[in-house]
């Protein structure tokens, strides 16, 4: 029974939480700069709401759950050049990533079985050196040994290093789809030539590009291919709560073929394939939600908007004289001072460095030219005043 007691501790306790939440920087007031999350749509937040108590690990009780989760994988997979597609809803790049080399681990450990190999290896990846830090906790987690391939002077991985580190060790490839730092796209055709010679799993990190490089294609912008369409690519994260516009936490990983890694739960009446026992359904209720909403023109239009204010604020800055790394995508790298990086910080702007030194700036939906110019503006004066 609800007392006015209760009542009254629930406005206290609501109050606490928004005081708490007041501290938070939120997206809309556009000092944000460096994340690659976003605001969701408000039709995602809803989406949330209905499915806010159903669980997606457990199968005999979400069966609707099931469905979204199945029409989201299908509708990503045709938008990556595969049909039919198999995968989940995650957590996001981090899970993704996760399974994808336990999945790649299950394939070689199944191939050495079936083969009759006897030898025990230690199982290693190889990932560019511009790879995400989920693949350093894989490292730990699963006790694998991270090989990291170097780069080209475009921040993309050499090929060659790649072929260097190749040995019996290895059970997977990563190539990435827009790099955190710098949203370069690595040769992921070269990497499927190389991995198809040696029989080994690639797996495609795309949690960032993945909704961005369809569109520019779209646009007839000159980005490089990453999907299923090139032959031995085998698994690929992507990342509906980055440029898919729906809630956090929402990741998703697909794959080419039927994955075999999965356990059997008894009390579940079946297998699990996921990493998380507990999985909110409302992240595939919001990606269902901002999918059907939005379709490939709403992508393609947001993407629009995202890469011209990139080559806004880059046309800003080059006419400050400041140098910039020619973007990608939305991600953009320039060269200041440590002096006018600290001030802009101490002013609010919400800014990252890359591990080379340059200033990073993400363009997200969340970013308007507003708040371009206003940051346009901040660096004029503190370089005027240097």
């Amino acid at each position: 029974m609800k007392t006015k007691q209760n009542e009254i501790r629930e406005r206290e306790i609501l109050t606490e939480l928004r005081n708490f939440h007041q501290k938070d920087i939120t997206f809309s007031g556009g000092k944000i700069l460096s994340s690659m999350c976003t605001k969701p749509l408000k039709i995602a937040e809803e989406a949330r709401k209905i499915f806010k108590e159903t669980n997606l690990g457990d199968k005999r009780i979400s069966e609707g759950a099931i469905e979204i989760e199945k029409e989201c994988i299908r509708w990503v997979g045709d938008l990556l050049n595969l049909n039919p597609a198999y995968g989940f809803i995650t957590s996001g790049g981090t899970e993704s990533n996760i399974l994808a080399i336990m999945e790649a681990r299950a394939r070689k450990r199944n191939n050495m079985k079936e083969s009759g190999e006897k030898e025990e290896i230690t199982e290693e990846i190889i990932v560019p050196e511009t790879g995400h830090f989920s693949f350093d906790k894989i490292s730990f987690l699963m006790g694998i040994k991270v090989r990291k391939a170097g780069i080209n002077d475009d921040f993309t991985v050499n090929l060659n290093s790649v072929k260097n580190l190749i040995n019996k060790n290895t059970i997977a490839v990563v190539g990435i789809a827009g790099n955190t730092e710098y949203g370069a796209i690595d040769d992921i055709e070269g990497l499927a030539e190389i991995c198809k010679g040696k029989n080994l799993y690639l797996h495609v990190d795309a949690a960032f590009g993945g909704f961005i490089i369809p569109f520019l294609k779209r646009q007839n912008y000159d980005v490089r291919n990453f999907d299923f369409g090139i032959e031995g690519v085998d698994s690929i994260t992507i990342d509906p709560h980055k440029m898919g516009m729906n809630i956090i936490p929402s990741g998703m990983l697909l794959f080419r073929k039927e994955p075999k890694f999965s356990v059997n739960v008894s009390y579940l009446q079946g297998k699990h394939e996921r990493l998380l026992g507990t999985f909110p359904a409302g992240s595939a209720a919001g990606c269902y939600a901002c999918l059907k909403f939005l379709g490939e023109y709403g992508y393609t239009e947001i993407v629009r908007e995202c890469m011209e204010n990139t080559k806004y604020l880059a046309d800003g800055l080059r006419r400050n004289n400041i140098e910039i790394l020619n973007p990608v995508l939305n991600i953009l790298n320039f060269n200041i001072r440590k002096e006018i990086y600290n001030k802009l910080v101490e002013t609010g702007w919400i800014i990252s460095k890359t591990s080379a030194g340059y200033t990073r700036i993400v363009i997200m939906p969340h970013t308007k030219k507003a708040h371009i110019k206003k940051f346009l503006k901040d660096i004029k004066q503190l370089t005027k005043n240097e």
